[in-house]
């Protein structure tokens, strides 16, 4: 079982730190775990996303969630999950603006409809 908190905040410190720094290197595990949570368990997958957001709504992370694991998740699993991803979008601002950041890449039409229909196209 994974520790979301855990995950969640060494995503974030990845992210905001400096290619190749020391901070950067030693929470990079945290990009690989979220990554294999969305192949493997997506509801872990969201449950890690909402813990991010919860953590740290900055535009760095919300554009790095929108084209990595969330994108992902939607093209992998878009089915099984966009009913809690609208859930989450209508219940928050951030969810709302990271969602109007995600590219259409291999998202079914069908799911890209419905993530479009919540998503703040603001950036």
């Amino acid at each position: 079982m994974i520790d979301i908190k855990n995950t969640a905040e060494s995503w974030i410190l990845m992210h905001h730190a400096k290619e190749g720094s020391s901070t950067y290197t030693e929470n990079f595990w945290a990009f690989d775990a979220l990554s294999n949570l969305c192949d493997s368990s997506p509801e872990q997958c969201l449950a890690v996303i909402n813990q991010i957001i919860l953590i740290d709504a900055s535009d760095v992370v919300l554009s790095n969630l929108a084209a990595g694991p969330v994108e992902d998740l939607l093209v992998e699993h878009g089915e099984q999950v966009i009913s809690s991803v609208i859930q989450s979008a209508k219940k928050s601002t951030d969810w709302e603006k990271m969602l109007g950041a995600v590219w259409k890449n291999d998202i079914s039409d069908h799911i890209w409809q419905q993530l479009k229909s919540v998503a703040n196209s603001s950036w």
